[in-house]
């Protein structure tokens, strides 16, 4: 199983040499609070809230974004801040999924397409 983001962070915050109140003041929220959101009591931050962590944290977001994603079984993403084709592309990927318009082959081009990308 995955690890979940709670535990994520807090590895990834102790590995920064970081305490809890280090995060709540960043964040301006309680220690209680990202306390309860590690432990699992709470969900996971939002995106905003996770790329300010990381920097404090000199880490790589990627790895907390994808655990919060799998929890909240959603994925944010800011299409205002987008480049119009790229809007453009996530909004019909997103529809098509949706309404079930993409192929599983479709899905594992473009899958191929991003890896070769990396």
């Amino acid at each position: 199983m995955a690890e979940r983001f709670g535990e994520a962070l807090r590895r990834t915050r102790q590995r920064a040499q970081r305490t809890l109140g280090d995060v709540a003041r960043l964040l301006d929220v309680s220690v209680v609070y990202v306390s309860d959101v590690e432990r699992g009591n709470r969900r996971p931050f939002s995106n905003e809230r996770i790329l300010k962590v990381a920097r404090l944290l000199k880490a790589d977001p990627a790895p907390l974004i994808a655990a919060a994603d799998v929890e909240k079984g959603v994925i944010e993403y800011d299409i205002s801040k987008a480049k119009p084709l790229e809007a453009k592309v996530v909004g019909d990927l997103v529809s098509g999924l949706a309404r079930g318009g993409v192929t599983e082959d479709q899905l594992e081009r473009i899958r191929t397409i991003l890896k070769d990308s990396e």
